[in-house]
């Protein structure tokens, strides 16, 4: 399905069970909502769910690459109010962690409940700016291919390359899928989103914090600082994980997700 947000073609799919609240997942950097099929097909006979393609990504609309990340934010702000979903369960992983943080600093009226993965409260500092840079040179002048290769090796734990190469191969289809525009103008766009550390302490929802235990991006130490700050949350370490730990580990991040939605 199709919407216009913002002035951007969105493409999302909503599946509506009466009289049941809706979950929203919010994809990551290089992917698009594919990525969520595993915990879509374990929802859905419970939860609506609403899942989307950030604008640069999937089947949304690419326009002139130049997006800021408040951007993203607003559009996902807009895109509630225009399917009239007044309250979510909102779960993001990476990227789609700092747009529900930045979101919930904008209007926590929307926010049932929160479920943030793989993720960071933390603007990038200037050594992430330069290792942006330097993947934004790849994907410019060596190509997709190079591009997706060097992030795979970042993104993914050893032991998913060595024991689940499925994943590896669904991930790098995921990221060749996307316009190599949308990708360059939403990896700048990382660049420029705000810190949101003072949000943490003033979110009063259920939180749940999960992340892969072999994350190199978003480690577990930092997922534990999250979970220190704010005061309704929990944490759940996804073992045999790296980054993307709703790919790389489905049954135990399902299983995390499951239970925290029964008892909220």
């Amino acid at each position: 399905m199709e919407i216009k947000v913002n002035g951007f073609v969105i493409n999302y799919n909503l599946h509506q069970l009466e009289s049941s609240p809706v979950v929203v997942f919010v994809h990551a950097f290089p992917l698009n909502q594919k990525m969520w099929e595993g915990q879509v097909k374990a929802l859905r006979d419970k939860f609506s769910i609403l899942t989307y393609d950030l604008r640069g990504f999937g089947k949304s609309e690419v326009g002139d690459g130049q997006y800021m990340f408040e951007n993203h934010v607003d559009d996902f702000i807009e895109l509630l109010l225009s399917l009239k979903i007044e309250k979510v369960i909102a779960c993001g992983l990476s990227m789609g962690g700092y747009v529900l943080l930045r979101a919930y600093e904008k209007n926590p009226s929307f926010f049932h409940a929160l479920i943030l993965c793989d993720t960071r409260a933390e603007s990038d500092g200037n050594e992430a700016k330069l290792r942006r840079n330097q993947m934004l040179h790849i994907l410019k002048f060596h190509g997709k291919e190079k591009f997706i290769d060097e992030f795979v090796k970042t993104a993914l734990s050893q032991k998913t390359f060595e024991r689940n190469y499925e994943v590896v191969e669904f991930v790098k289809k995921l990221i060749y899928e996307n316009d190599e525009k949308g990708i360059a103008g939403n990896l700048i766009s990382l660049s420029t989103r705000t810190d949101t550390t003072s949000v943490l302490e003033k979110i009063d929802v259920p939180t749940l914090i999960i992340v892969g235990e072999d994350d190199a991006l978003t480690p577990p130490a930092l997922a534990r600082e999250i979970n220190l700050k704010i005061k309704e949350s929990e944490l759940v370490v996804i073992p045999n994980a790296g980054h993307l730990s709703n790919l790389e580990n489905a049954e135990e991040f399902n299983r995390a997700i499951l239970n925290f939605l029964q008892k909220i």
